[in-house]
C-alpha cells in the first residue's frame, strides 16, 4: 500500500517531461547528501592470512585525482627547475 502511495505521488508530481528534471535534481542531490554525510565505507579483507604474518594498511587523506594532480605539478616543477639550473 505504501508503496503505491508513494508511486502514485511520484507520477502526480513529475506530471510529464517538462517537470521531471525538477524531480531529478532534487534526488540526485538527495543521494549526493546521503552519501556525502555517510562518508566512506569500510572495506573488508577476507583473504587468508597465516598465523605470523603482518597486514599493514595504509589510509590517504588525498584522493586519487588530487594525487594525479600533484605528481603531475612535481614533474612540472623538476623540469622547471632541471631547465633552471
Amino acid at each position: 500500500m505504501l508503496k503505491r502511495a508513494v508511486t502514485w505521488a511520484v507520477r502526480s508530481y513529475v506530471g510529464g517531461p517538462a517537470r521531471s528534471w525538477v524531480f531529478s535534481s532534487v534526488a540526485l542531490g538527495l543521494i549526493r547528501l546521503v552519501t556525502k554525510t555517510t562518508g566512506r565505507r569500510e572495506v573488508v579483507d577476507l583473504s587468508s592470512i597465516k598465523p605470523g604474518q603482518k597486514v599493514v594498511i595504509e589510509h590517504l587523506d588525498i584522493s586519487h585525482k588530487k594525487q594525479i594532480k600533484q605528481i603531475k605539478k612535481d614533474k612540472k616543477r623538476a623540469k622547471r627547475e632541471a631547465k633552471a639550473g
